[in-house]
């Protein structure tokens, strides 16, 4: 009688939506390449996949220390079962995507346990603190690096990494034709848009859309032929990011202008904007592949802020675009200079501005460059099959 080989074993565990989003695309993939046994922390991108789901990641996402604080007591919990989890179901890799404070942890322990670990957008992508790379080298077994810049810092750290690219080149590709847009979401093609795009955690809902909205009243007071979009994530509860729909609807409502909710085609949204009012994160990134200039802003507690000047080297840029560049190339308001009057200052030059737009263009295009060839998780995917033993 023929002996049955038993499935190997991953435990792939992403936070926040954008790991979550990564993962669920490189689960399909790995699915694709072989019969394995996947447990998983994700999200919904992550739990429509065919795996065994342990925790949901959806509402992981802080920004700031008190933020953080707040989230702790169940991290903390979730992080001991998982510790639990490597030691006793001992998985054959332990893959794990972003979301760098709670899979450090993981990984060290992994190590210990002799588990084989593959980093998919390795912590410190855009620090350079050797301590903090040095430790991620030591630690991870094979990083999977997304950004030209992230490869040669490993390297020279002495981390066994690999280029891999960004996932984002497969991923932000609008769905409809500018016109199949125009006529969903009910708009004039003959109008200008402006998308508002506060982020995907609740902290940057509650912190961001209002001064979005207040910046865009007083746009729209000076151009009456605005038309106003706020896309978020499509799904099927009463929620979106931890706030009830009906409070973000009541919300756009309130503000004056002419602003509509989309949910589930943000691509579609930035594909017809003519400029993005944008949260800085992930979506900067995929409005640089969509191509739509945009003005980056960033809030935080005051708390949190004055934490970060004490504990923290803060960075010269918030910006995705003007980080990989190294120079502001996108506009940047954050913190106190955070106004509806400069944002709106910012967006009305970038709008009436045809130069300036075009510049813009031509810098996004620039980042485009640091991303590497599109098929990242079919590379991540061979990495996987590589410390699993498989050709």
């Amino acid at each position: 009688m023929k002996e049955v080989t038993p499935k190997k074993r991953i435990l792939i565990v992403a936070g926040e939506v954008s790991g979550d989003l990564y993962a669920g695309s490189l689960i399909d993939v790995l699915k694709e390449r072989g019969d394995f046994e996947i447990f998983a922390v994700g999200g919904p991108q992550t739990r429509k996949r065919d795996v065994t789901l342990l925790y949901d990641s959806s509402h992981w996402a802080a920004i700031g220390y008190v933020e953080a604080i707040k989230q702790a007591p169940r991290l903390l919990m979730v992080l001991k079962e998982l510790r639990r989890f490597l030691a006793e179901k001992r998985p054959d890799l332990l893959l794990l995507v972003d979301y760098p404070g709670f899979n450090m942890r993981l990984t060290r322990r992994a190590r210990k346990l002799g588990i084989p670990t593959l980093y998919y957008f390795p912590p410190s992508k855009f620090a350079k603190n050797p301590n903090d790379i040095a430790d991620a080298a030591k630690n991870i077994s094979l990083v999977a690096a997304n950004f030209t810049f992230t490869y040669d810092v490993y390297k020279a750290a002495g981390a066994n990494v690999k280029f891999v690219g960004h996932p984002l080149l497969d991923i932000s590709k609008p769905s409809m034709s500018k016109q199949e847009a125009f006529a969903a979401f009910g708009l004039d093609p003959k109008r200008p848009v402006i998308g508002l795009c506060p982020g995907s955690r609740r902290s940057e809902i509650e912190l961001l859309l209002q001064v979005m909205l207040d910046a865009g009243k007083i746009l729209w007071e000076k151009r009456p032929d605005l038309q106003f979009l706020v896309p978020v994530i499509s799904t099927k509860s009463s929620e979106v990011y931890g706030v009830p729909k009906k409070v973000l609807n009541q919300q756009l409502k309130s503000s004056g202008i002419p602003v509509k909710l989309v949910e589930g085609h943000i691509y579609d949204v930035m594909a017809i904007s003519d400029i993005l009012l944008i949260s800085s994160g992930t979506a900067t990134l995929e409005a640089c592949l969509i191509g739509t200039p945009m003005v980056i802003v960033y809030r935080v507690s005051l708390f949190t802020e004055i934490m970060a000047k004490l504990f923290n080297k803060l960075p010269k840029f918030i910006g995705l675009p003007n980080i990989i560049l190294d120079k502001m190339v996108i506009p940047e308001l954050i913190q106190r200079d955070l106004t509806p009057d400069n944002l709106a200052k910012k967006a009305f030059s970038l709008l009436t501005n045809h130069s300036a737009k075009e510049a813009q263009k031509l810098e996004l295009a620039s980042v485009i460059n640091h991303l590497g060839e599109p098929g990242a998780n079919s590379k991540v995917a061979d990495l996987a099959l590589k410390l699993l033993g498989k050709s």
